[in-house]
């Protein structure tokens, strides 16, 4: 609801302090750790910690560290700003992302953070009524699933992954647009998708279980060893 979308919001926004290059309040911030956390209005912040960023914090950390926390904090942000019918807010706060995301490499969970911006930037358009620009970052959002699937050594099941959430955002655009036809197209490719990649996840799950079998018994023969070697070694 509207009163959970902004305790998300105020929480990314301190977060986005945390991460950023001034300093921040280390008491406000723990407030948000409490079960229930109540915002006195008359408490007057204090900021005189660090940020991730901040020249102090890079004589010990990368520049990096602060980015990795700084683009999980951008994309609650614009959810909890999207939550709010803020729409053009949560756009420019997706976009500020990119930037940032310009010098990580082609891996499956660096292209789902950016599949995640378009499909979240193409959804503000959709909202709105912008249907073109929503139909626009659907494709790019898809795109990048289908990198993955074209690639012989590339995620299938991250592929089709990323896939079915772009073409699932497409045809409620469509449907919005009064398309009905050709979103129900778009629903069936996409059943047929889902369909193939929980035989995909099926299949990781039953070797993820073998391997930690295999794991538990070689555990188990190593510690038999160990104990045996210690009984049969000789007294001093």
């Amino acid at each position: 609801g509207k009163a959970g979308a902004e305790d998300s919001l105020r929480c990314a926004d301190k977060a986005i302090q945390i991460a950023g290059d001034g300093f921040y309040d280390n008491d406000d911030i723990a407030m948000e750790a409490e079960e229930n956390p109540m915002v006195d209005p008359k408490y007057e912040v204090d900021p005189t910690t660090p940020g991730l960023a901040n020249p102090a914090m890079l004589k010990l950390l990368p520049l990096r560290v602060s980015h990795l926390c700084l683009r999980s904090a951008l994309l609650q942000r614009g959810n909890a700003l999207s939550a709010l019918g803020r729409d053009d807010e949560a756009r420019a706060t997706y976009e500020s992302n990119f930037p940032m995301l310009e010098g990580e490499p082609r891996c499956a969970r660096v292209d789902w953070e950016r599949h995640s911006l378009y499909v979240n930037i193409g959804n503000t358009y959709c909202r709105q009524g912008d249907f073109e620009k929503a139909h626009e970052q659907y494709k790019l959002a898809e795109k990048l699933g289908q990198d993955h699937l074209d690639e012989p050594n590339g995620s299938q099941r991250d592929g089709l992954g990323m896939v079915i959430v772009a073409k699932r955002a497409a045809a409620f655009a469509l449907k919005k647009e009064g398309e009905e036809d050709e979103a129900r197209g778009l629903m069936k490719e996409v059943i047929t998708m889902q369909i193939r990649k929980n035989q995909l996840d099926a299949e990781k799950k039953e070797r993820d279980t073998e391997q930690r079998t295999v794991e538990k018994a070689e555990e188990v023969a190593a510690a038999y060893t160990a104990a045996r070697n210690s009984n049969s070694a000789p007294s001093s």
